[in-house]
C-alpha cells in the first residue's frame, strides 16, 4: 500500500483530536482474530460527533470491519440484529450478516472501541447512482416495508426501540431524556417565542399536547415490528435495473409501532424549493403525498381500526416535529423570503383536523 493509500485510512470527520485511529496493521490484526485475512481495503466514514464515531473498512470487496464509538452494540444487541437480518434475507433481500470469531463472538475492542465484523455485498446504493426514477425506486422500499410489517408483525421483537418510537425511547435519545420529535417540537417551539409568535406557539404546543396524550392512551396495543430503521438513500442497495435490491447499515435498528414507522416514510413540505409558492400548496402536497404512499401501503398491510385512527396523529407529529421538516422550519424562520410562508404553514399545522 502507498504513502497516499495509507493516509486514506486515517479518519477526519469528526474523529477526536488526539486519538489513535487503526493504522492497516491493526486492522489486518484485528481481521485476523475473526479468522479471516485482506489485502484491499478502503474506509468509509458516517461518523455524527466526536461521542459517535462510526469507522467502516471495506476489505478485499467481501467483508467490512467496523469501528463504533456508541455504547449501543454489544454482543446481545448484535446476536438480535443478525436474527432481524436472517428475516430480511428470508424475505428476499440481500442484507449483509454479522460473523462471528471463531469462539463465536461477535464483539471486539479497540482502543476504547467497539470493532465487529460484516459481510460486504457488491452492489451500489441508491446515493452512489444516478438514478433514472427516484420515486418508483422508493415506493418499491415502502411496499417492502408494508410486507414485511405484514410477514413479521409482533414478531422477536427488540427491547431496543427504534429511532422514530415516541415516549419509549430509543438508545440514542435516552442521554437526553426525550424522543426525536419531541426535542425537535421543543426547538421549534422555543424559535417561535424567540421570534416572537408566542401565539402560534400556543396553539401549535397545545395541538401538539392533545395528540401525544392521545397517543400515548392506544400506543401500547397497537401491533410493532423490528425494522431495519434507516431506509435512506445511502443503505439502499440497487440491482443493475435500478429496482430495490436490499439494506445495509443496521445501527438504527428497533422495535417501532408500525404505523408509527410508516408515518415517517414520506416527504415533506418541498424543503427543497427555497422560495415562495405558498403555504397551502407546501401542506397539500405534503398532505397528498403522505394519502398516495400510506393507501399504497394499506393495500399490502392489513391495518385495524385502530391503526388506522391512529396513523392519522403519527402523520402530524412526522410532519411537525420530524428532523428535516424542523430544520426547514427553522431555517424559513430566519428567511426573510421565506418566514411569513413559514408562519403560514405551522398555523395550518395547528388547525389541522384530526379524525
Amino acid at each position: 500500500m502507498n504513502e497516499y493509500e495509507e493516509k486514506d485510512l486515517i479518519p477526519k470527520k469528526h474523529f477526536p483530536e488526539g486519538m489513535a485511529a487503526p493504522t492497516r496493521e491493526d486492522l489486518l490484526l484485528q481481521l485476523a482474530e475473526y479468522g479471516r485475512a485482506g489485502t484491499e481495503i478502503r474506509m468509509i466514514e458516517t461518523s455524527f460527533s466526536e461521542e459517535d464515531i462510526r469507522l467502516h473498512y471495506i476489505i478485499d470487496k467481501k467483508l467490512v470491519l467496523r469501528f463504533c464509538s456508541a455504547p449501543v452494540m454489544t454482543e446481545k444487541r448484535l446476536a438480535e440484529l443478525n436474527r432481524l437480518i436472517g428475516r430480511y434475507r428470508a424475505f428476499g433481500l440481500l442484507c449483509p450478516a454479522f460473523i462471528p470469531d471463531p469462539d463465536g463472538r461477535f464483539l471486539h475492542t479497540w482502543n476504547g472501541m467497539s470493532c465487529y465484523l460484516a459481510e460486504y455485498i457488491d452492489l451500489p446504493t441508491a446515493e452512489e447512482t444516478e438514478l433514472r426514477d427516484a420515486d418508483a425506486l422508493f415506493a418499491e422500499v415502502r411496499d417492502s416495508v408494508a410486507a414485511f410489517a405484514e410477514k413479521y408483525r409482533d414478531t422477536d421483537l427488540s427491547e431496543t426501540m427504534g429511532m422514530y418510537s415516541l415516549f419509549e425511547l430509543s438508545p440514542y435519545d435516552k442521554p437526553d431524556g426525550r424522543d426525536e420529535k419531541q426535542q425537535n417540537f421543543d426547538r421549534l417551539i422555543a424559535a417561535l417565542r424567540g421570534g416572537g409568535h408566542d401565539a402560534l406557539a400556543d396553539r401549535l404546543s397545545a395541538k401538539h399536547e392533545l395528540i401525544r396524550s392521545r397517543l400515548k392512551a392506544v400506543y401500547r396495543e397497537l401491533p410493532r415490528c423490528m425494522f431495519q430503521g434507516d431506509e435512506n438513500s445511502s443503505n439502499v442497495l440497487i440491482d443493475g435495473e435500478q429496482h430495490f435490491a436490499g439494506l445495509i447499515d443496521f445501527n438504527m435498528a428497533g422495535t417501532e409501532v408500525i404505523v408509527n414507522y410508516f408515518a415517517n416514510l414520506g416527504g415533506g413540505f418541498d424543503e427543497e424549493i427555497l422560495e415562495p409558492i405558498g403555504a397551502a400548496v407546501r401542506y397539500e402536497h405534503a398532505a397528498e403525498s403522505y394519502r398516495r404512499y400510506q393507501e399504497r401501503m394499506f393495500g399490502i398491510y392489513r391495518a385495524t381500526d385502530a391503526e388506522r385512527e391512529a396513523l392519522d396523529l403519527f402523520n402530524w407529529i412526522a410532519l411537525t416535529a420530524g428532523w428535516p421538516q424542523v430544520c426547514f422550519f427553522l431555517s424559513g424562520l430566519k428567511s426573510d423570503l421565506l418566514r411569513e410562508e413559514i408562519l403560514d404553514l405551522l398555523a395550518l399545522l395547528a388547525d389541522a383536523p384530526l379524525n
